[in-house]
């Protein structure tokens, strides 16, 4: 059987699969993978580097072990460094040199060394939504920011949460959260209008009932002062 055989027998939604296995590799929920734009780049990348096979392999593996309770650090040898590979891969946007004990195994017909999966990559690397922070020269957050203190990092248990929550199919984030607004959020915790998805022509408010900006209040006056 063919790698490319390998990979069509790797049952319905391959790329679903790996992100839903890198979920708890890099604690970061499926939906933050997805918003990195670089899903199906890494995982083209992983397939090719890895091999179709082995990589399907390694999901099988660190599945399993995942199921049990483990973590990547108690896993063989040869998958241990390719999930050292895969949390490398998103965090920088680079595939790294892997163990040249792995490299062997894998039969790799390719260079070991470290390269950059795309232009695109580098700035969408996880390592800098980690710390809250943006990569030099792309991505700036505004003007003023550099004054506000960076967030709090999450704690290892808000981290199980979320992995948690993925894995009971639950997505693991929520589309509104009125608390990271300010505000105690809509009767009946609904969604506010202007964070809903979908056209606006069909969720608008029209322009007569919002109140303009630049309108200065009216100063009411009594009779007597008039006078």
């Amino acid at each position: 059987m063919t790698d490319h055989d390998a990979a069509q027998n790797a049952g319905p939604a391959p790329l679903d699969r790996f992100v839903r296995l890198c979920v708890p590799l890099t604690g970061f929920t499926a939906y933050e993978l997805r918003s990195t734009g670089m899903a199906q780049l890494y995982f083209d990348t992983a397939r090719r580097e890895i091999g179709h096979r082995s990589l399907d392999a390694f999901l099988g593996v660190w599945e399993e072990a995942h199921k049990g309770g483990l973590g990547p650090s108690r896993l063989p040898a040869l998958e241990r460094e390719l999930a050292r590979a895969l949390i490398y891969l998103w965090y920088t946007g680079a595939f790294p040199r892997i163990a040249p004990a792995a490299h062997a195994e894998l039969r790799r017909d390719r260079p070991n060394q470290e390269f950059v999966a795309s232009p695109e990559s580098y700035p969408e690397g996880l390592v800098w939504r980690a710390f809250g922070g943006h990569p030099a020269g792309a991505k700036p957050p505004g003007f003023g920011t550099w004054g506000d203190e960076p967030p709090e990092l999450p704690t290892e248990a808000e981290l199980a949460a979320r992995i948690a929550a993925e894995d009971a199919g639950h997505g693991g984030a929520v589309p509104y959260d009125a608390g990271s607004y300010g505000s105690a959020g809509e009767a009946g915790g609904s969604t506010p209008a202007h964070l809903l998805p979908g056209p606006r022509s069909s969720r608008a408010v029209s322009p007569s009932a919002v109140p303009p900006a630049s309108s200065h209040p009216v100063r009411e006056t009594s009779p007597e002062a008039g006078e």
